[in-house]
């Protein structure tokens, strides 16, 4: 059964993943020049990056205890809901997150730009995600140490989450403009738990670690530091600069661990490539903190390429590296991915060092070369995606269902980019308003008929759902039309939903049966 979440989850999460890539992608063109009115700059970038750090990779990244508990052959059904409704209130609280951001909510941080209440939602789907846990280990006898340290782990962060990023007393607030090297040692820290954890799931013999003064000297720091940020003052210069330093202490502890454990490359590539990006930018982080360096590149495209690398290589691989055994990817796709990622962040590089002057390049050149780069990254993907979910259009009613995804979903996340422009064109008036609670509802129809595709067996019950929705809509927008409260377009839409739901009731009503017998 945990076989069965986690495949189901791996497919949910990536649509999340796709959209992160998509708004990069929007970016890129953003600073070409292209499509700037839909979104600005900062609107995509924000959602890029915030889709990148809290969709795909966490998600896939807490099932890690979970693989270990499958590892074990331990099972519990009612952990396995509770499980459920964490990843559900997660995916709650990226819509929040998605849907802010597009509005131009942002707190202007570089890594936390949603708004600071969301921050209670991500906390209580820590809740169910703890009580998951404890309903799987009551059945070890002797609980491992892993257990227990990752239980006082998802005890804190939920307060960790809620503190760190308070607006008023938070440390994310108060390192806005950096150097943050404690927080780079801490979110490292972070990292090299998950790593452990791997590198545990992934070996063959009893793994042991050794030499624990490697991470216990960086963790204890990171503590400090963030207590005297807190309470006493900011950290000076130098402060920062010794403890992003300690961050190096964490490659000799990778290095033993994977010699412990006598993991071998070709069995274990996603771990390998996302270690090696994480060593690379480890490196990379703490010759860029020197003073005279960090002051030139702390904010071009350099950086963003060390971020590329960072988020795009370490996070994506090492998830990858978690849920490898619940899909099917070829080594060709992934030595694929992982060279395109590394070619954007080359190309941002060397756009970095032509930006302070080092060299001389034509910059808009190097943009460019990312799009591409970006524009087969996401083609590469959704190839993969579309594989992976393996959607069958066989019966007459698996295209009232495709027909029906395109149209809502697909179309309301066109509207929601390009609607100021095709309101433009044929001279009606946009309202970001109640015109954006509409596109809202079209996106959420378009997921009830891609369920129906998906899952045959809710195809008919899909469709009554559909339908139901869709006269509903009909309806009140019709109403508000002969009201004079909306203008034409809502008799449009309305006569559309309609249309679209008698057509399902001509053509189907009493012959599912027959269909899906």
């Amino acid at each position: 059964m945990l076989n069965r979440t986690i495949s189901l989850h791996f497919k949910i999460s990536f649509i999340f993943f796709i959209l992160a890539l998509l708004f990069g992608f929007l970016y890129s063109l953003n600073l070409l020049g292209i499509g700037v009115e839909l979104l600005p700059p900062t609107y995509t970038l924000s959602l890029h990056i915030s889709l990148m750090l809290y969709g795909f990779p966490p998600l896939m990244l807490s099932m890690l205890p979970f693989t270990l508990f499958n590892r074990d052959k331990l099972e519990d059904i009612e952990g396995l809901r509770y499980l459920n409704i964490y990843f559900i209130i997660w995916y709650i609280f990226l819509i929040f997150m998605i849907i802010s951001l597009v509005f131009g909510n942002q707190r202007g941080l570089a890594f936390y730009d949603y708004p600071y209440l969301l921050n209670f939602l991500l906390s209580f789907s820590g809740i169910f995600y703890l009580i998951a846990i404890l309903k799987y280990i009551r059945h070890y006898k002797v609980k491992p140490l892993w257990v227990k340290v990752s239980i006082l782990v998802i005890i804190i962060s939920p307060f960790l989450l809620i503190l760190l990023m308070n607006p008023q007393y938070g440390q994310v607030e108060k390192m806005a403009m950096g150097p943050h090297g404690d927080n780079t040692l801490g979110m490292s820290f972070v990292l090299l738990v998950l790593y452990y954890l791997t590198i545990k799931l992934h070996s063959k013999i009893d793994f042991k670690p050794r030499f624990h003064i490697l991470w216990i000297i960086p963790l204890i720091s990171y503590i400090s530091s963030v207590v005297y940020r807190i309470t006493i003052d900011s950290l000076t210069y130098n402060q920062e600069w010794f403890l992003q330093w300690l961050t190096l202490l964490y490659i000799p502890t990778l290095y033993l661990w994977l010699k412990d454990a006598k993991l071998r490359v070709k069995d274990n590539i996603f771990l390998y490539i996302s270690i090696w990006a994480f060593i690379f930018v480890d490196v990379e982080g703490n010759i860029l903190f020197i003073p005279q360096i960090r002051h030139l590149f702390h904010r071009d495209d350099l950086v963003v390429g060390h971020a590329h690398i960072a988020v795009g290589i370490s996070m994506l691989f090492l998830s990858f590296s978690i849920v490898k055994n619940y899909f099917t990817i070829k080594n060709r796709t992934i030595i694929s991915l992982a060279t395109l990622l590394s070619l954007i962040a080359l190309v941002l590089t060397i756009s970095g060092f032509s930006e302070v002057g080092f060299i001389d390049i034509n910059i808009e050149s190097m943009w460019i070369l990312r799009s591409i780069f970006g524009f087969i990254f996401i083609s590469i993907v959704i190839k993969f995606y579309i594989s992976l979910i393996d959607i069958k259009v066989v019966t007459k009613l698996d295209f009232y269902h495709l027909i029906g995804f395109f149209s809502d979903a697909i179309g309301a996340i066109l509207l929601i980019l390009f609607a100021p422009i095709l309101y433009s064109l044929i001279d009606a008036k946009y309202t970001i308003g109640y015109q954006s609670v509409i596109y809202g509802f079209m996106f959420a129809v378009g997921l009830i008929h891609l369920l129906g595709l998906i899952k045959k067996r809710w195809s008919v019950a899909m469709a009554y759902a559909t339908i139901t929705s869709r006269i509903m809509a009909s309806s009140i927008l019709f109403a508000l039309y002969i009201s004079n409260i909306l203008d034409w377009i809502a008799l449009v839409v309305s006569l559309y939903d309609l249309i679209y739901a008698l057509l399902y009731i001509i053509i189907f009503y009493g012959v599912e049966d027959e269909i899906y017998k």
